[in-house]
């Protein structure tokens, strides 16, 4: 599975949301630490509030209605109790100490606070030393009121299990009847709305970035998927103009594209004319230097000009077809299946020995003249050098491949390269008697290329012979 996209939409988008995932992630954090610590300073102001109302209600209130007082003021995180001691041994949080006393105009030894974690709180089902002593000293309602208390802090044992041991506030305070109030104070749940409500707007921005990105990536990569097409089209010998759409920078390649298509169309344009004239003024003279020779007595000097002269005018007519390379023909859509069923045909009647199977429809876009043309010479040379040739058609995914088999000598595998350099001959199996010049393979490799395929040299069925293969692209 290949998680890394080859395109650059992809891979930009991918890269964003990775940004967009971890800088969310480090802002969560933050967020995290700030917001627990604000919920904390004002869940403290507001424990202390209401420890310093129930001080002033309780003290200021007969003890037969101190409970009820006491028992509305609290909450699964407050505890507030009226016992004969203080809660808190000594003091350990002196600014809290110092602003109640104010706040309630108290003297130092009459109030102690602390804020640290209880860890006795923090085991399931396990009651401190200090509470078993209170247990001890309370009776009657207080002995229900205990118990209730103790299933909500048994609630919230259960939970702290799970959880690191939370800061406890505990506040003693002492009433002017000689008793203590005695409060104890957990910091709320945290609560995780606000980290849904956070992923979810991630969520909806990470959607809307990428949905963005893909539409200007889109928008940017169309002109370059279609430079990239009209590349592979010029290189096959087709002439393509882009539009020129998308950013600046875009369209100046594109624009260099199409300057460059023009330029090399005219340098081809000007090659096909210089040829056509070449062509033109060579004939001329060979013609007349045979119809000078013809004039002569006949004899051996006359026919062995005759000889060199047809020889010459052979031999620019192939090398002029070999620099012309692909011919000026238009591309257009044509079955290469029927094409070659045709020109096996025109050769079997030739008296050529060529077997060409049957193939399915296999339509492709290019120059048929320039391929019958490149096919008609591989299969000659086949039938020529290796007294047969077998001819099969077959197609994958991406190309179409003809396959020519002979029973000759074959070529060396050192030599299958060679062969197809212009004027490069096999001596053993080629010579001039058999009108071999050394044009052939190289005039055919031009043809192919020139439509964006190629021809391979390869062994025969089990090592006999020699096998081309001839790809031209669907």
């Amino acid at each position: 599975m290949r998680l890394w996209p080859r395109r650059a939409g992809g891979q930009l988008a991918l890269l964003l949301i990775l940004v967009l995932l971890v800088a969310q992630i480090i802002t969560i954090v933050i967020l995290t630490g700030e917001r627990q610590g604000a919920l904390r300073s004002a869940s403290l102001e507001h424990v202390l509030q209401r420890v310093s109302d129930g001080y002033t209600l309780a003290d200021t209130t007969d003890p037969e209605r101190q409970e009820r007082i006491l028992r509305a003021l609290s909450s699964p995180t407050l505890r507030l109790s009226i016992d004969p001691s203080p809660y808190l041994p000594e003091d350990r949080a002196a600014g809290m100490t110092r602003r109640l006393a104010e706040e309630l105009g108290l003297s130092g030894e009459q109030v102690r606070t602390a804020m640290e974690a209880d860890e006795d709180d923090c085991l399931p089902g396990r009651k401190s030393d200090r509470d078993d002593h209170r247990d001890r000293e309370r009776h009657g309602d207080e002995d229900d009121e205990h118990h209730e208390y103790e299933e909500l802090r048994n609630d919230d044992d259960h939970r702290d299990d799970r959880h690191e041991c939370p800061p406890v506030l505990g506040v003693s305070l002492a009433l002017s009847s000689g008793q203590w109030l005695n409060a104890r104070a957990r910091p709320p749940v945290p609560s995780w709305l606000w980290l849904k409500a956070t992923l979810t707007s991630v969520g909806i921005t990470a959607v809307l970035l990428t949905l963005t990105l893909l539409l200007a990536v889109r928008r940017i990569l169309q002109p370059m998927n279609a430079l990239s097409r009209a590349a592979h089209a010029f290189g096959r010998g087709e002439k393509v103009r882009i539009p020129e759409k998308g950013p600046e920078d875009v369209r100046e390649v594109t624009r260099a594209f199409n300057q460059m298509q023009d330029q090399v169309g005219r340098a081809q344009e000007d090659q096909a004319r210089l040829l056509a004239a070449l062509a033109h003024d060579l004939r001329t003279p060979i013609t007349s230097m045979r119809l000078r020779v013809e004039m002569l007595p006949e004899g051996e000097d006359r026919d062995r000009l005759l000889d060199s002269l047809r020889e010459m005018q052979h031999l620019a007519e192939a090398t002029l077809d070999f620099i012309r390379g692909s011919t000026t023909e238009q591309y257009r859509r044509y079955d290469l299946a029927t094409l070659l069923d045709s020109l096996c045909g025109d050769l079997q009647e030739m008296g050529l020995a060529v077997h060409c199977e049957d193939s399915p429809r296999c339509v492709l876009q290019g120059q048929p003249e320039a391929v019958r043309r490149a096919l008609r010479n591989l299969i000659e040379n086949a039938v020529n050098y290796g007294e047969q040739a077998e001819v099969t058609l077959e197609t994958t995914d991406s190309e179409a491949v003809v396959t020519i088999v002979d029973r000759g000598p074959g070529i060396p595998a050192a030599e299958r390269e060679r062969v197809f350099e212009p004027f490069y001959r096999l001596e053993h199996s080629r010579n001039r008697e058999t009108g071999g010049i050394g044009l052939g393979l190289a005039i055919a490799r031009t043809l192919i290329r020139g439509m964006g395929g190629d021809i391979r040299l390869g062994d025969g069925p089990g090592g006999r012979g020699l096998q081309v293969s001839v790809t031209l692209p669907l």
